[in-house]
C-alpha cells in the first residue's frame, strides 16, 4: 500500500476516513507551520531536562518522551487549542473527543528510544470500532536517516504482534517534512527508527478518545497551577475540562455552562443539557 498523503488544503473528510479505515493512517502535510515546530523544539528540550532532573538521571527507558506535554504550558497548550488539527480526530471520535495523552517522541542522535519495539498505543482492541485516534507532529523532517517511523499499513485490524522480520519487509517508512502530521489509529503496528544523523528527531505525539473515557493523566488537575488564560473553550474541552464527573448533587444540578461536566456522553438522553 502507499502512503495516503494529504496537504491541509486539500484534506477532506471522505477519503481521509477511508485512509484511516483501509490503512489504518494518512498523513497530512503543512498542517502545523514550520515557525511552530522551529519555535516549539526549544521549549521541548527544555521540558526534557525538566523531566530529567525530576528522575535524577537521563539514563531512564522514557527518556525523550515527555509524559504530559500541557503541564509545560506555552506552546504545547497552543497545539491543543488548534481547530484545524482537532477537527480529523472529531470526525471519527465525535465533537466531544478529549485529549487521553499528549506526550512527546524524541530519538537521541546516534541512538534510538522505546519507542523503537514493535508495538500498539492502545492495548484494546475491538474490531470495528474506533474508541481512540492518534496523531504525530513532526516538528522536525523525518527521514530514513534520522528515525522516521515505520507503519504497517492495515495492522490496525489485527490481534497479535505481527512477526519481526515480516513487519521490518512489509512495513512502510514515515517521510514527511516538519509541520506535517501522522494520524493514526492507535491499534495499528508500528516502531520508531534509529537515529543515525547527529541531531535529534523531534515529534509531539497526542492521543484522543471518546469523551466519556479517562485521560491517562487528569489533565485539568495537573494544569492547576498552569496559566490557561489564552485558551479558548474550544482548546479547554480537548484538554478535557468540561468532561470531569460532578462530585456532588450540587454540581450536578447547575446550570450547563457552570458543570464540569458539559458533554453528553453517548447514553445519556437530553434530559438535563438545559437544566
Amino acid at each position: 500500500m502507499s502512503t495516503p498523503y494529504f496537504t491541509r488544503a486539500n484534506l477532506n473528510k471522505s477519503d481521509f476516513l477511508a485512509a484511516i479505515e483501509e490503512q489504518g493512517y494518512a498523513v497530512v502535510q503543512n498542517m502545523i507551520s514550520k515557525e511552530y515546530c522551529k519555535d516549539t523544539i526549544p521549549e521541548l528540550e527544555l521540558a526534557m531536562e525538566k523531566e530529567a532532573a525530576f528522575h535524577g538521571t537521563k539514563e531512564y527507558k522514557d527518556y525523550g518522551t515527555l509524559l504530559a506535554c500541557p503541564i509545560y504550558g506555552g506552546n504545547f497548550l497552543k497545539l491543543a487549542d488548534t481547530p484545524e488539527l482537532m477537527e480529523p480526530f472529531n470526525w471519527i471520535l465525535g465533537d466531544t473527543c478529549i485529549i487521553y495523552v499528549y506526550t512527546s517522541s524524541s530519538v537521541p542522535p546516534h541512538k534510538t528510544n522505546y519507542t523503537s519495539r514493535i508495538h500498539v498505543d492502545r492495548p484494546h482492541f475491538v474490531p470495528g470500532y474506533i474508541e481512540a485516534l492518534g496523531c504525530l507532529v513532526l516538528l522536525n523532517d523525518f527521514t530514513e536517516e534520522n528515525g522516521g517511523t515505520w507503519i504497517l499499513a492495515g495492522s490496525h485490524k489485527i490481534a497479535e504482534e505481527p512477526d519481526k522480520d515480516y513487519f521490518f519487509k512489509h512495513a512502510i517508512r514515515l517521510v514527511a517534512q516538519a509541520g506535517s502530521v501522522l494520524y493514526f489509529n492507535l491499534r495499528i503496528w508500528h516502531a520508531s527508527g534509529n537515529n543515525s544523523t547527529d541531531q535529534w528527531r523531534h515529534c509531539l505525539g497526542i492521543g484522543m478518545v471518546r469523551g466519556y473515557l479517562k485521560q491517562r493523566i487528569d489533565l485539568p488537575k495537573a494544569l492547576s497551577k498552569v496559566d490557561i488564560s489564552g485558551v479558548s473553550d474550544f482548546g479547554l474541552q480537548k484538554l478535557g475540562f468540561f468532561a470531569q464527573p460532578p462530585s456532588s448533587l450540587e454540581e450536578f444540578y447547575q446550570p450547563l455552562a457552570q458543570r464540569k461536566y458539559r458533554q453528553r456522553s453517548e447514553w445519556e438522553t437530553p434530559y438535563n443539557e438545559n437544566k
